[in-house]
């Protein structure tokens, strides 16, 4: 068990407070008794929530703690105000844990790193930029609206790739009812009347067949092939290959890669404006692609920076960062205004994807109506070819 306690010394002129593991609160406050610590509160953890917060709980969260923080609140009880308003349970546990920590001594920085499923690398970087520099209302702002924009781009890719992912569903479950349930039936009609069978006919028989008797099988392989899959995108290599290939999809793979470069560029330019160094704003920025053979890019760019390149030229001798962020950072680097040329950057990119999103939805819709017309077609006419010929052997 996990026990959080506040603690004084032998003279009652220091407060203690921390986390510490035991069997039971005797065992807790024995322990605590070996340290020469006096326990004044004792309070069992609960178990850890789990899951990710969603990203408009979190935007709220970092509006209401600017707005704390702005109106002369100290963190610590701006912390304990948040925690009791917000409804998400790791939300709620992280705000706790961090002000408890804060309280310790701790950084503000410093006590979100204890709670990354929560608080990303970005966040701790642009914080503790702010503690340094004392703008940290200002820096939470610039959190939320950043969060905000990325929760904006995100929901407009997934909502270009819902319609397909839809469609295809419909598609594969059509197929499998024809083939289980509806093919059988015509194949039995056509056997007992020794009708002759064109070969698309005796081909949708057949794979009917194949289905019938070798779908558990089936079934399990395609699990295993996920699961395969899965496995494989977890390693290294792996995931560079499989992401790489994402990337070159007609018509999705341009729009998920404008997106990756977008959200790349107002991530940059939201922690150099912070106060952050080129260097770790980079290795920050990492995390935010959502792709590895991005990431693999990204550690060669931020290699080169630190030998001393500028940020532009090395992009610029990586294919996949795109010739417009390229062309702005040279910019932004030449006037002195590198982080206003990656927010013109990510916002041209931003309408790219828009755009990009309601051309892949005008051209997939058509493409899939027709292909699923074509299907249907083909089934139709091999499952009734065969009655013309049904019709002849019955009149005989």
């Amino acid at each position: 068990m996990r026990f959080s306690y506040e603690a004084t010394d032998g003279k009652g002129e220091r407060i203690y407070r921390g986390v510490l593991e035991a069997e039971n609160p005797q065992g807790a406050r024995r322990r605590l008794r070996e340290m020469g610590l006096y326990p004044l509160r004792l309070e069992r953890l609960r178990r850890p929530a789990r899951g990710r917060v969603p990203l408009p709980e979190l935007v709220l969260f970092m509006e209401e703690f600017a707005t704390l923080v702005g109106a002369g609140v100290p963190v610590a009880q701006a912390l304990h105000t948040l925690s009791l308003e917000s409804r998400h349970p790791l939300l709620k546990e992280a705000a706790r844990g961090v002000r408890e920590r804060v309280e310790g001594g701790e950084s503000l920085a410093q006590a979100m790193g204890h709670y990354p499923r929560v608080f990303s690398p970005l966040v701790r970087a642009l914080v503790g930029a702010a503690e340094v520099g004392g703008a940290l209302e200002v820096v939470l702002r610039r959190i939320a609206e950043y969060l905000d924009k990325s929760h904006d781009l995100r929901e407009k890719v997934r909502t270009a790739l819902l319609y397909p992912s839809f469609v295809v569903a419909v598609l594969l479950l059509v197929v499998t009812v024809l083939l289980l349930f509806v093919i059988p039936v015509f194949a039995r009609l056509y056997g007992a009347a020794g009708a002759e069978l064109p070969w698309p006919t005796r081909f949708l028989i057949g794979t009917s067949l194949f289905v019938r008797q070798n779908g558990s099988w089936l079934f399990l392989l395609l699990i295993a092939l996920g699961y395969f899959l899965r496995a494989y995108h977890k390693t290294p290599g792996g995931a560079k290959l499989m992401d790489g290939l994402l990337l070159r999809l007609p018509l999705v793979g341009l729009v998920l890669h404008k997106a990756a470069m977008a959200r790349f560029a107002r991530t940059l330019a939201t922690l150099y404006e912070g106060g952050v160094l080129i260097t770790q704003a980079l290795e920050a920025t990492r995390n935010t692609l959502g792709n590895a053979a991005l990431a693999e890019a990204l550690d060669r760019v931020l290699e080169r920076v630190v030998r001393g390149e500028s940020l532009s030229a090395a992009m610029g001798r990586e294919p996949l960062f795109l010739p417009i962020l390229v062309r702005l950072a040279l910019v932004g680097e030449e006037a002195g205004s590198l982080d206003r040329m990656l927010y013109q950057a990510a916002f041209h990119l931003e309408r790219e994807v828009d755009y990009g999103v309601k051309r892949l939805s005008s051209s997939i819709e058509p493409a899939l109506t027709v292909v699923l017309g074509g299907i249907m077609l083909l089934v139709a006419l091999a499952l009734y070819l065969p009655l013309f010929d049904l019709s002849r052997v019955l009149r005989r």
